[in-house]
């Protein structure tokens, strides 16, 4: 899952988005369909997303959150 997410376009612009910032939902980068999706929570009777098309971006940097396995107890014995 990706947190935190900067875009620099060609026309020499950048964004930066960070998810639970501006009501930031979730950021997915899909290859398939060419888009870099960015999803807000609902607003005015709907929910907001942004979709970047990858052909506009010059770099992309992101952070991407690794998900950690809960640590399983270890019982000693007497």
């Amino acid at each position: 899952m990706i947190e935190k997410i900067e875009i620099g376009m060609i026309n020499e612009t950048v964004h930066n988005f960070r998810k639970g910032e501006f009501g930031v939902q979730s950021i997915e980068i899909d290859e398939i369909r060419g888009f870099i999706e960015v999803e807000y929570g609902a607003q005015e009777g709907g929910v907001k997303k942004v979709m970047i098309p990858l052909g506009n971006v010059e770099k992309c940097e992101f952070i991407e959150k690794l998900e950690e396995k809960p640590e399983k107890e270890v019982k000693q014995e007497k």
